[in-house]
């Protein structure tokens, strides 16, 4: 978190031909854990006229099976809005969190064995049109897919609530993910629909089904549950800093949400229907 919004990395922009500096920083991380990393470059439409180049980070924590079962894949952009020669904006919350939080669970679940692969995939130039997301799952093809956690804005607020947006494959598991949930101070608050997840949040104006990398997912037809804090009085501004993170309570949405993991990557969506 700290490394990802200092002014080293100068607000995470994107669309430069060579990788920024911070895909290189979350790289070495993934590396760290022994997982297999690759650099995906991607093109993608800057305006009417222009283009830019987009850098994923795809870390595979691959299964060691004969056979294995459909992979679960983590997104989280690490992308923000840059800066000038004087100021930046950290994009704390928006993304370094989700980042941040992504990396932790590859960790928590480095000496865990499953009988599938577990994708993490850094994704960039989300904020310039989900471009990443679009350019992996483009890529796929055949590739057997369970699902995607999108983890995006963690930063949780008042009453300590997260809140997740599922696709309805999920119903069925709505137990199963809320019991991971509210055993320490964060609550969950699940929901199938974007338009009541909207009135919930008193944000009419978001359509959450299309606001993050889950939504070329859901277009390609793969179950998600995107995770993220809501409305941040903060985002999209310089304000949005490192001193307004809770780290403690963003360590326990780690810990949450890794546990679902655990649970989902030991069954699937197909099971429960």
């Amino acid at each position: 978190m700290i490394i990802l919004t200092s002014a080293e990395f100068e607000g995470r922009p994107s669309g430069a031909q060579s990788p920024h500096r911070s895909a290189y920083y979350i790289m070495r991380q993934f590396e760290k854990l022994e997982l297999d990393v690759k650099l995906s470059s991607f093109e993608f439409k800057r305006g009417f006229f222009e283009t830019g180049t987009g850098h994923n980070i795809v870390a595979t924590k691959p299964c060691t099976l004969e056979q294995c079962q459909p992979a679960i894949i983590f997104t989280a952009h690490y992308d923000h809005l840059g800066g000038n020669g004087y100021r930046h904006y950290p994009g704390a919350n928006d993304n370094a969190t989700g980042v941040a939080v992504m990396m932790d669970i590859a960790r928590r679940l480095n000496n865990v064995e499953f009988e599938r692969d577990l994708v993490f995939v850094a994704t960039d130039a989300e904020e310039k049109g989900l471009h990443g997301a679009k350019h992996f799952v483009s890529q796929l093809g055949k590739v057997p897919v369970s699902m995607n956690i999108n983890l995006d804005m963690l930063n949780i607020q008042k009453r300590n609530t997260l809140y997740a947006l599922a696709s309805r494959d999920f119903k069925p598991m709505q137990e199963q993910i809320e019991s991971h949930f509210g055993t320490q101070c964060v609550r969950l608050n699940l929901y199938f629909s974007s338009k009541r997840m909207a009135r919930r949040l008193n944000a009419p104006q978001i359509d959450w089904l299309r606001a993050s990398d889950h939504y070329p997912f859901h277009r390609a037809k793969i179950p998600f549950i995107y995770f993220g804090s809501g409305v941040d009085k903060h985002h999209h501004s310089m304000d949005d800093s490192l001193d307004k993170i809770n780290l403690e309570k963003l360590s326990q949405v780690s810990q949450s949400i890794t546990g679902l993991v655990r649970s989902l990557a030991t069954t699937s969506v197909s099971d429960t229907s």
